[in-house]
């Protein structure tokens, strides 16, 4: 998109609610800021309670409330009372949304007790803590100790639970990944009362990855298990102004934190934290950060800026400074740096009071900023709500670090809002499918900020009203997000589910993965438990009916047969080809999952967990020994190996090229191998394809071995038959006892015929004598060949 002129609008004509909103600024000072004051100083003093207790007691607590939810769930009638919801206010909640689920006949569990930190351990580097601790909270027990979570979102009130439970980011994403990516282990209380701990290699591992964006509906968050990391005294921060157009700004923001040669492990080339911020369509100021000590930031030279107290400018207004200044370096207090965004709320602070970045308003009254956002909420009111949901934009754009500028531009052009916030994060490759999830072989491409095992992803915050609604003209907000929507998808980029959104369920799936997140709430109980989460997210009321009817859907919905893993060492591997070869071979209800083959040919995948593998391999070397151990892992015992060949005109050797890959796959331990005829309805260039099994068996299984009895054959006897007596066979003579012959051999040392000699031996005794010669007969055989049985020894006779 080059164009970036703006459509022309009608002028929009005035109405009550445009009073209201520009004079709301006297409820936010006379009500809303010292109530807001008042639960800020209540909070920190509870903070502090918690913090004089042991961890061993705060522990105990946590197991005694633990025991509460679960029997709050087993007392649920399923058949009587509604879907399970927290206790929280709707309008609690920090997100835009208004959680207008609540308001449907559900059943309550109070978790306003889960609010404690309880434990730091500095030798495993973890930080165990409950859904309700935020991130002032953490910070302040942390910074003192020099360390810090991996990723800390900038507003105080954001809680760990709603980080982990649905999206969570901040400056130093681009090393860490999102906040959900920082968590080791989840304490999760399932939809039967069962307390389970889910961590990325236990028998809870699907639960694991499946409890990020799923907004609480596959069970209750009661603690969790989270990264922390080495930090110092002060950020150094440097500003460097960008002038350009939206894609040189891009371009500049991608060369501050993501090296040109791929080098994005580097310490040395990345630095600690990267944000940045764009105040027109050619203006922009890019802020990388790096830890530094106390000692580094009193030198003698050195600007320290303090942006944490109530009297300082904005950060957003402090850091547009440096378009005019140009370039310059400050240290900031570490714990200031990480809530620099707080008092402002970004900028929209500007919107809901329009003078509170005067000085003489900070000096006055900037100790009590910012007002609480569920505050805000509660007293808008429904026509300001809906005034905001038309008329302004709260939206993060999560998309591909390389479509940034196309982003920017969309943006411009249908929103024109600014500022714009660009935020850098890595998306992981997960060994599962999860409901978002990188592009399909990134790491072919090698794109800039990419790795093997991650794609670099970035935060497009747009927040603010657009600017044909301050030019007064026409503007439909629903519609533009909706638009905006649409071109996620398009994009493979996400919409975090905070915000308001104009998702169907049918866009809401297209945009975000459903195999993973369904399987596990059939599997863990969920369904019929807790609301789905597009219903959870889904914009404006639920009735009851509405919200019962979907979850009858989903259990009525049949499951898929199976998940599919394919990859090819053609480059490409075209979707329609997997599903066309699963559909002839009868498997139509799958999830194809496509792979890109690292250069360890390991399968981004857990063991025992795919149902088939489908491959497309040109090479008669492909897939090797290694590749095939690696199937042979993933499949499920008793799962199918695929294996298609691309014709290759040179050779023909068909019959072949058959008989290595079934031989390959036979020493691999696959059974029934074998090959079949590609039918006419797929590409003219798949010659053929082998089949085989993987054993229905596990490795380390075992089971007792059937003994085999013969059984004797049945004979009828016919009792009127005459018998016939067996002593009546024999006859006198063999009657007799046998007479045993006397033996008159001459036993001695040395061998002779006996008397009644007739092997031979006398003869030759006889001739030996009457030619005087001097034969050797003591290996003398018999006319029938054998040695002689004439031994010195009794019993050769």
């Amino acid at each position: 998109m080059s164009d970036l002129g703006t459509p022309l609008r009608p002028k929009r004509k005035t109405a009550l609610v445009d009073f209201l909103v520009q004079f709301r600024w006297i409820v936010v000072i006379f009500v809303v800021l010292p109530i807001s004051f008042t639960l800020y100083f209540l909070t920190y003093l509870g903070d502090v309670r918690s913090e004089m207790k042991s961890y061993k007691r705060r522990q105990k607590e946590h197991d005694e409330n633990v025991q509460k939810v679960v029997k709050r769930l087993k007392d649920r009638n399923p058949s009587k009372d509604g879907l399970v919801c927290t206790a929280r206010k709707p309008w609690i909640a920090v997100g835009m949304r208004n959680v207008d689920y609540k308001r449907a006949r559900h059943f309550e569990v109070d978790l306003s007790a889960f609010r404690n930190v309880l434990e730091i351990d500095r030798e495993r580097m973890i930080a165990k803590v409950e859904p309700l601790v935020n991130m002032g909270q953490i910070t302040r027990v942390t910074v003192p100790l020099n360390l810090a979570l991996a990723v800390v979102a900038e507003f105080d009130d954001l809680t760990v639970g709603g980080l982990i439970n649905g999206y969570g980011i901040e400056g130093s994403s681009h090393i860490y990944g999102l906040f959900s990516d920082t968590v080791v282990a989840y304490e999760i209380v399932l939809a039967d009362g069962r307390v389970v701990r889910a961590t990325r290699d236990n028998e809870y591992s699907d639960l694991f990855y499946a409890i990020p964006w799923s907004q609480g509906t596959l069970g209750l968050l009661v603690s969790a298990e989270i990264k922390l990391i080495p930090i110092k005294e002060y950020m150094r921060l440097t500003y460097k102004p960008v002038v350009g157009n939206l894609k040189e700004i891009a371009q500049a923001y991608s060369d501050s934190f993501a090296p040109r040669d791929g080098d994005q492990d580097n310490p040395e080339k990345v630095p600690d934290f990267v944000e940045t911020m764009i105040y027109t369509p050619t203006e922009a100021v890019c802020m990388t950060g790096r830890y530094a000590s106390k000692e580094e930031a009193k030198k003698k030279g050195n600007v320290i800026n303090e942006v944490g107290w109530w009297f300082k400018p904005w950060f957003y207004q402090h850091a547009e400074k440096a378009l005019k200044k140009g370039e310059f370096v400050e240290y900031i207090p570490t714990r200031d740096y990480y809530h620099r965004h707080t008092r402002s709320i970004y900028w929209e602070g500007k919107l809901i009071l329009p003078f509170a970045d005067q000085w003489w308003f900070r000096f006055l009254l900037g100790w009590m900023m910012p007002p609480k956002i569920s505050l805000l909420k509660a007293t808008q009111g429904e026509a300001i709500r809906n005034y905001y949901h038309d008329n302004h934009v709260i939206q993060d754009m999560l998309v591909p670090l390389f479509k940034v500028g196309d982003a920017l531009e969309w943006v411009h052009h249908e929103m024109e809002v600014y500022p714009i916030w660009l935020c850098p994060h890595r998306m992981y490759k997960n060994p599962i499918k999860t409901m978002i999830y990188t592009e399909p072989g990134f790491e072919q491409h090698r794109r800039q900020g990419d790795t093997q095992y991650s794609q670099m992803y970035t935060d497009v915050g747009v927040y603010y009203a657009p600017g044909p609604v301050l030019r007064g003209e026409v503007f439909d907000g629903s519609e533009a997000v909706r638009r905006m929507e649409n071109w996620l998808i398009e994009n493979h980029g996400f919409q975090p589910q905070y915000a308001v959104s104009e998702l169907n369920e049918k866009n809401f799936w297209r945009m975000f993965d459903a195999g993973h997140y369904e399987n596990c709430r059939r599997k863990y109980g969920a369904v019929g438990t807790f609301m789905s989460v597009y219903y959870k997210s889904k914009k404006g009321r639920k009735t009851e009916k509405e919200v019962q009817e979907a979850e009858q859907a989903i259990l009525e919905t049949p499951i898929a047969e199976g998940s599919v893993l394919a990859f090819t060492d053609d480059g490409v591997l075209p979707v329609g080809l997997v599903f066309d070869a699963l559909r002839e071979l009868g498997t139509e209800k799958c999830e194809p999952q496509i792979v890109t083959l690292s250069s360890s040919n390991e399968l981004p995948v857990g063991p025992s967990t795919v149902d088939i593998v489908f491959t497309l391999c040109r090479s008669i070397e492909f897939p090797n020994e290694q590749l095939l151990g690696e199937i042979s892992r993933v499949l499920k015992p008793g799962g199918t190996v695929l294996i298609y060949k691309i014709s290759d005109a040179s050779t023909g050797e068909t019959d072949k090229t058959t008989s290595v890959i079934e031989r390959k796959l036979l020493l691999s331990g696959f059974l029934e191998a074998k090959a079949f005829q590609v039918k006419s309805s797929l590409p003219s260039e798949l010659s053929f394809g082998v089949k085989a099994k993987k054993p229905s068996w596990k490795i380390g299984s075992s089971f007792a071995l059937k003994k085999t009895t013969k059984t004797l054959p049945k004979i009828q006897i016919n009792d009127d038959s005459d018998l016939i007596d067996e002593d009546s066979l024999l006859t006198e003579e063999d009657l007799k006892k046998p007479q045993l012959l006397s033996s008159d051999c001459e036993v001695g040392s040395t061998r002779k015929a006996c008397k009644n000699c007739t092997c031979g031996r006398a003869e030759e005794e006889q001739k030996v004598e009457k030619l005087g010669s001097t034969v050797d007969l003591s290996n003398f055989k018999s006319q029938c060949g054998s040695v002689c049985p004439l031994v010195s020894h009794p019993s050769a006779f």
